[in-house]
């Protein structure tokens, strides 16, 4: 008798790459966001001093001014990282300032959340979870992707310069340039939700 033989055949199972990069944008800024709140704590010094006069101003201007004239002030500011972001992802030297940038938004936001806890104490918490915190979470993930984006692009460009890949394509430069333009979304969105919440909710607060 003929003995049928069996073949199995092993499919590869394909795991899906992890984007390291994410992880260490995010790393740097909640150690930034670590020394900000702890610059804000113990005894008065210049830097805490600066940071209170520029938070204080920056609230009182914001109770004062219209819807429009919040939702630019908070887009305006909260496109400003990305930008530099953008424009040092076109630079063969930029992948430094990009890397810093996370950890430099996180001093800030760290700084701004406590100033508002040393200075207002549980009201100055709830301030930052129903005004600072909903928009400032989707500016965080933006500017991650931003910064993903940015260093991947630089990176071409120091491989193109240094002639391990042809000149890089227009293409290249184009997908940089819409991806951007689609980061803009949800920076909208972002500045829309912080001078709604501004608007809704600051009369809770007595400092305001």
């Amino acid at each position: 008798m003929l003995k049928k033989s069996v073949v199995i055949k092993r499919k590869r199972i394909k795991l899906p790459r992890f984007n390291y990069k994410n992880l260490l944008f995010f790393t740097l800024f909640f150690c930034g966001f670590i020394v900000g709140i702890l610059s804000m704590k113990g005894e008065e010094n210049q830097i805490k001093s600066i940071a209170v006069e520029f938070f204080g101003d920056y609230i009182l201007n914001k109770s004062n001014a219209g819807f429009f004239a919040a939702f630019l002030n908070s887009f305006f500011l909260i496109c400003f990282f990305p930008f530099i972001t953008f424009i040092f992802g076109l630079c063969a030297v930029g992948i430094p300032i990009i890397i810093a940038i996370p950890t430099i938004i996180g001093v800030l936001i760290g700084m701004a959340i406590g100033f508002l806890y040393s200075c207002y104490s549980l009201q100055g918490l709830g301030y930052a979870a129903l005004i600072l915190i909903p928009s400032v979470s989707i500016v965080i993930a933006t500017l991650i992707r931003c910064c993903n984006e940015a260093v991947n692009m630089s990176i071409e460009i120091i491989a193109n310069m240094s002639g391990y890949k042809n000149q890089a394509k227009r293409n290249e430069f184009k997908e940089y340039f819409l991806r951007f333009l689609v980061f803009l979304v949800p920076l909208i969105i972002s500045a829309i939700i912080n001078a709604t919440s501004f608007r809704v909710f600051n009369n809770l607060f007595s400092f305001i």
